[in-house]
């Protein structure tokens, strides 16, 4: 087989569109969800939309973000079996532009979130103060965002240029604007490289800060007397955790819908499998660590947290069932090799962790704020939920429609024939 058969096949398999009734579907998930937050900010349980809001902002955000960090680990590494699933992996950046969008939104929502915009404390007054803390934020965001986005620019553009020296239908509108100035496959190609080689550890070294910095401003700062110089550091890698089984979960169904059985095999599930085990004990480490330091160190100002979580209805049991599915029950899964290997376990594990770490993000931020003996959670969570669910699906889908489903001319693809005809 040519290389030009081959991208041919390849792009072939780009022609399946979704179905429309799930595309109508999924835009009035979107609809309903912005409405429904609109009209609960607006009554009489505003916090609940509030706080729904955050979450999921930080859930998906988070979730964008570390499908280009684990790119850019795979660039870093020279990793030939993440090769086949690096561009879905990429996908996810798709949702950067929205999250970037929906951060100014807190701003609205500052006296309802942060406990110290209504009631200052004067010894924390000049970090936590509005202007600083949403001018830091969104810069960094802004810096991450962008130069992640550049680093897809120059891993998306060789491939484009190759689908359309092969296709010259293809690749129009967004697809065809990444090739202006084209100037040949192999200057292309091997400028892409060296651009996305270069910027990959930057980017890696930035999002550790400026994830770092979210968690600090965006969910510690909701208990503004809690403090724990970990937390940071336990908040980007957790994302990584949560966003790896997000991509595990993401190739299986792509796998299946584009038919990319013979790019995507058992390999690649039992190395991500691996990656996400790996990270399970990385994540349940950060979490002990700090766990141990604050409640031996047993400092009220400290302690209090942990304990709200811990033994106090309603939260009580939803800590421990974060503990249970994140960290203890999936680092027992995960020891089989059976269930890494096969995709139909691989997908149940991962589903799970998804759903886990997302009680995670709840746990983390709705006991900071919520005064209720109940746990908020009912159809102004689900519909928000769900909004966000659908958007985050519309933009990946849109990605993957136009752009090629392999990262075709990369020099470390396996089964890439090296010439065109």
């Amino acid at each position: 087989m040519t290389e030009k058969d081959w991208i041919q096949g390849i792009l072939a398999k780009n022609l399946q569109r979704p179905p429309r009734p799930l595309v109508l579907a999924l835009w009035t998930l979107v609809v309903t969800g912005g409405v429904v937050f609109v009209m609960g900010i607006q009554g009489p349980e505003a916090l609940r939309a509030w706080e729904a809001f955050l979450i999921n902002f930080l859930f998906w955000s988070g979730i964008a973000q570390s499908g280009i960090v684990l790119a850019a680990i795979l660039q870093v590494t020279d990793a030939r079996w993440g090769r086949p699933i690096k561009r879905l992996s990429e996908g996810f950046a798709a949702f950067l532009p929205i999250s970037l969008l929906l951060f100014p939104i807190l701003f609205l929502g500052r006296e309802a979130l942060f406990p110290w915009v209504r009631t200052p404390i004067p010894a924390k007054e000049a970090w936590l103060n509005v202007p600083f803390l949403f001018a830091r934020d969104g810069l960094g965001l802004l810096v991450l965002y962008g130069l992640s986005l550049l680093f897809l620019y120059h891993s998306l553009r060789p491939d484009v240029g190759l689908a359309r020296q092969v296709n010259q239908g293809w690749g129009n509108g967004l697809a065809g604007s990444l090739i202006r100035g084209w100037r040949g496959t192999e200057i292309e190609r091997e400028r892409s490289q060296h651009a996305q080689s270069t910027l990959a550890p930057i980017l890696l070294i930035l999002y550790g800060i400026v994830f770092s910095l979210i968690g600090f401003d965006l969910v510690m700062s909701l208990s503004p007397k809690w403090y724990s110089t970990l937390f940071g550091a336990y908040f980007f890698i957790s994302n990584l955790y949560l966003g790896l089984a997000a991509l595990a979960i993401g190739i299986i169904l792509a796998r299946r819908y584009f038919n990319l059985q013979e790019q995507i095999t058992s390999l690649q599930f039992h190395d991500l499998g691996k990656l996400i085990f790996a990270f399970c004990m990385i994540t349940g480490d950060f979490f002990w660590s700090q766990f141990l330091v604050i409640w031996y160190g047993n400092l009220p100002e400290e302690v209090e947290y942990v304990i709200r979580r811990i033994y106090e209805p309603p939260w009580a049991p939803l800590a421990w069932a974060v503990l249970l599915i994140c960290y203890l029950g999936a680092f027992v899964v995960l020891l089989s090799r059976q269930v890494k290997l096969k995709p139909a376990s691989l997908f149940a594990i991962s589903a799970v962790i998804v759903g886990g770490m997302w009680l995670e993000r709840y746990v983390l931020v709705v006991p900071s704020l919520w005064p209720g003996p109940n746990a908020p959670f009912g159809w102004i969570e689900i519909l928000i939920l769900l909004g966000f669910v659908a958007a985050y699906v519309l933009v990946f889908l849109g990605f993957v429609r136009n752009f090629p489903l392999l990262p075709i001319s990369d020099p470390l693809l396996k089964g890439r024939p090296s010439t065109v005809e």
